[in-house]
C-alpha cells in the first residue's frame, strides 16, 4: 500500500495542522489556528515528548507554523520552514471542498490543482535532503500528506485524507504506520 522507499519515512513523524478558525475573507494560508488548535496542539506535543524528536520542519502557511511553534515550545526544539511541505496549490472554491478533495485523489485532474505526482515530487525531495541528526517531526497539510502517505491506490489515498484529524501525527517505524492517538483514551 505505502509505496514510498522505508529509508525515506524513517525517524520522521509527518504531523497534519491542528483545527484553523476558518476567514472566508482570507486565503488558506493565512489562517490561523482555533483556540481548540492551540490547545491539542499543546496536548500533541506532550504526547510526543518520548519520541525524541530533534526538530520540527513546517510548511511556511500559518496554521502549520503555528501548530509547529507550539509543538516546538513544548518540546524544547528549533521550528525551520521549508516551502515544499507547503498544501496542494489549488484555487479558492466555493464547491463542497472535501467532495473536491476526494476526486482529486483518486485521480481527477482538477484545473488549477497542482497534480498528485508533482506533490510527492516535492514532499520526496524535501525527505531525500532532510536533516539527518535523529527524529524529526514534519508539520504539513491533509491533501499534501495524503498524496505522499496514502499509498500508491487513489482509495487508499482518499481514504487516508478522510480519516485524518486536525491536528494528526503519523509515523513509519516499519512496514505500517503508527498514528498517535493523543486524542483517544
Amino acid at each position: 500500500m505505502y509505496s514510498l522507499r522505508p529509508e525515506l519515512l524513517g525517524d520522521v513523524i509527518f504531523i497534519r495542522h491542528a483545527e484553523p478558525l476558518v476567514e472566508p475573507d482570507q486565503p488558506p494560508a493565512k489562517w490561523q489556528l482555533s483556540l481548540r488548535g492551540k490547545a491539542l496542539s499543546h496536548e500533541l506535543g506532550a504526547s510526543l515528548a518520548p519520541t525524541g524528536l530533534r526538530r520540527i520542519i513546517t510548511s511556511p502557511e500559518e496554521k502549520a507554523r503555528e501548530t509547529a511553534t507550539v509543538l516546538a515550545e513544548v518540546l524544547g526544539v528549533n521550528v525551520i520552514t521549508d516551502d515544499r511541505l507547503r498544501e496542494v496549490q489549488r484555487p479558492w472554491t466555493d464547491d463542497n471542498f472535501a467532495d473536491l478533495v476526494a476526486r482529486y485523489l483518486h485521480g481527477d485532474r482538477i484545473e488549477g490543482w497542482e497534480p498528485v505526482e508533482q506533490v510527492v515530487s516535492r514532499l520526496e525531495a524535501f525527505l531525500l535532503s532532510r536533516p539527518s541528526e535523529g527524529p524529526i517531526g514534519v508539520v504539513t497539510h491533509g491533501t499534501a500528506m495524503s498524496c505522499l502517505l496514502g499509498g500508491g491506490d487513489s482509495a487508499d489515498r482518499a481514504r487516508f485524507w478522510s480519516d485524518l484529524t486536525m491536528p494528526d501525527a503519523w509515523a513509519f517505524w516499519g512496514e505500517v504506520p503508527t498514528r498517535f492517538d493523543f486524542l483517544r483514551p
